[in-house]
């Protein structure tokens, strides 16, 4: 029962963010032209797939720099 319900508040969270992009790309197109329009709510499907992976990558960069300098600064003070 719990499944279901998750499966059905993702398949309108979907719905939802679906028509939010087409009203704000339809309002944007009168506003600012065409292409331009298109470019944005291309750019906003972009940054929301990507975005959560860049984010760890991100992440996981800075741990391994933090990690790196953590144990330099133990070899100095250990050598």
């Amino acid at each position: 029962m719990q499944h279901q319900t998750r499966d059905q508040d993702q398949h309108l969270a979907a719905t939802l963010a679906a028509l939010l992009l087409v009203g704000t790309t339809l309002i944007a197109r009168e506003l600012i032209g065409l292409w331009p329009a298109a470019g944005l709510g291309m750019g906003v499907v972009l940054a929301v797939s990507w975005g959560p992976a860049a984010a760890r990558r991100i992440a996981v960069a800075v741990a391994v720099v933090q990690l790196r300098r953590h144990i330099a600064s133990h070899e100095r003070t250990a050598g």
